[in-house]
């Protein structure tokens, strides 16, 4: 009986042990299983892209001057609007002459007044100087006849350029456009009163026209007279070259005023608000094609492939659009891989098979 429990106790410790051994051993590890997926990847590769400084700029007129009266006086036929266009040497007004034709009557009467003193003088000039030929007056008195005849002669000429003086005011009571244009703006009506420098017109010539911009020091140092720039409106981008380049920069801003000389089929107007591409050095940038960039769950990434050929979903930071795809600021490095094509059957961890490898 003795024996028969100690073989039952011997068997129950075996079985105990051989169970803790078995416990104390780990289970095999279970493989990884991928998804195998076909797709086209690319190595990305850092390229050299040309950078652009963009400044906002304004349309100006190239000829833009204000009219505006020589004479004091009532404006009259004045019938001109603001954005009619004018042709040069078109009557924009008058100035009521009423004075100057008076200041003309005046110089008219002096002219006479002197003429007449001028007759005078001459005849004692012509016989006094026979009575001096005879020595029949003293040499003092015949200076005195020379002296006022010279003086008559002077005088005249005075009252004759006094004339030429007042008419050529006359000239001034009409107004005419100095060259072809637009009227911007009207600064006065019809029965205003005209002063000599108030403005009276604003006229512009809006076919040629220009763009000007503040450049800052290092962007002014890049450019040149001559050199051709992009600017960009309304999805447009036009042509211009450097017409202009003030050398002196604004006090307050520490920028350089550019001017621009658009061409004549621009279609932009004078006030309009436009953006300048400047050239800049240039610098290498990561792009990818647009197709693949992914946006998951409001992240946008990329799904690059490892060393192994397992795809990883990767957030991005996607720049402007180049000619090479879409610039990536942030997220990939030169060199790696990413897929291009069939993303929708693509999940992270799958294996790819490169379908259409390119770089």
């Amino acid at each position: 009986m003795l024996t028969l429990k100690r073989t039952v106790m011997l068997s129950a410790i075996v079985l105990a042990s051989a169970g803790l051994a078995a416990c104390s051993k780990s289970p095999p590890q279970t493989p990884a299983v991928h998804h195998s997926v076909s797709a086209p990847v690319m190595q990305i590769g850092g390229k050299n892209m040309a950078a652009y400084s963009q400044v906002p700029g304004t349309v100006t007129a190239a000829q833009q001057v204000q009219i505006s009266s020589r004479l004091s006086g009532y404006i009259r036929y004045l019938d001109l609007r603001e954005g009619q266009a004018v042709k040069a040497g078109q009557l924009l007004f008058e100035v009521d002459p009423t004075d100057v034709q008076a200041q003309v009557q005046q110089a008219q009467a002096g002219l006479a007044e002197a003429q007449s003193n001028l007759s005078d003088a001459r005849s004692n000039y012509d016989r006094f100087k026979a009575l001096y030929a005879q020595q029949a007056i003293p040499e003092k008195q015949w200076d005195q006849v020379k002296s006022a005849y010279a003086m008559a002669q002077a005088r005249a000429a005075a009252a004759r350029a006094g004339i030429a003086s007042a008419q050529a005011q006359m000239r001034y009571a009409r107004v005419t456009a100095p060259f072809s244009g637009t009227i911007i703006n009207k600064q006065a009506q019809n029965g205003d009163m005209a002063s000599p420098g108030q403005p009276v017109l604003t006229l512009a010539n809006t076919i040629q026209l220009e763009v000007r911009f503040a450049a800052g020091s290092a962007l002014y140092r890049s450019l040149k007279i001559g050199q051709t720039l992009s600017v960009l409106a309304d999805g447009q981008r036009i042509p211009a070259t450097v017409l202009d380049m003030v050398n002196a920069a604004d006090a307050m801003t520490h920028a350089h005023t550019v001017k621009l000389s658009l061409p004549a089929d621009s279609h932009l107007q004078a006030g309009d608000y436009v953006t300048v591409a400047a050239p800049l050095a240039a610098r290498q940038i990561i792009a990818v094609p647009a197709n693949a960039l992914l946006d998951r769950a409001g992240i946008p990434g990329v799904f690059v492939v490892d060393a192994h050929g397992i795809a990883h979903y990767r957030m991005v930071r996607p720049g402007p659009q180049t000619p090479d795809g879409v610039e990536i600021l942030a997220g990939l490095s030169a060199g790696e891989t990413v897929v291009t094509g069939n993303l929708a059957a693509v999940n992270n961890g799958d294996y790819i098979k490169a379908g259409a490898a390119h770089g």
